[in-house]
């Protein structure tokens, strides 16, 4: 009898933790993006930065101005309601560029996936992660970001 109440047991915990992992697949939720430009130098020395206020975009043109060369400067986005701005800093390994495949938020983290691709617009021997800014349908608020190769 003891035997049988050990395997119910053991069948009960391993239905649980199934349904418990299906619980994270449904809580993804896919966000909608725009990929704005790729910058080949630096606008943040951190991993990403969020853009919340036309100030903070406003300063990150006048940097983008400044570092950009040519008689043509690239229009300033207006800060709206739900849109999130942010830029990204993905790490090179075999290539110049990143493309953006895939956004997803799980628990307050966005997972980014990117894939490599040589960019013709940037020299084939740039090593400079490029600085991505990204328009995120949405207003989305998150406490870390996760690239996935």
């Amino acid at each position: 009898m003891k035997i049988y109440l050990y395997f119910f047991l053991f069948l009960f915990l391993n239905c649980q933790s199934q349904i418990a992992s299906n619980n994270v697949v449904l809580q993804e939720k896919r966000i909608q993006f725009e990929d704005k430009s790729h910058y080949p130098f630096t606008l943040t020395q951190k991993d990403f930065l969020l853009i919340n206020s036309q100030q903070k975009m406003d300063e990150v043109f006048n940097l983008i101005h400044q570092k950009n060369s040519g008689n043509r400067f690239s229009p300033i986005p207006a800060i709206v309601e739900n849109e999130t701005y942010i830029i990204i800093k993905p790490q090179l390994r075999n290539s110049n560029d990143v493309s953006i495949d895939k956004i997803s938020l799980i628990k307050n983290i966005l997972y980014i996936n990117v894939s490599e691709f040589d960019n013709p617009d940037f020299t084939k021997t740039a090593r400079i992660s490029p600085n991505i800014l990204l328009k995120l349908n949405g207003n989305i608020t998150f406490r870390k970001i996760i690239l996935k190769y």
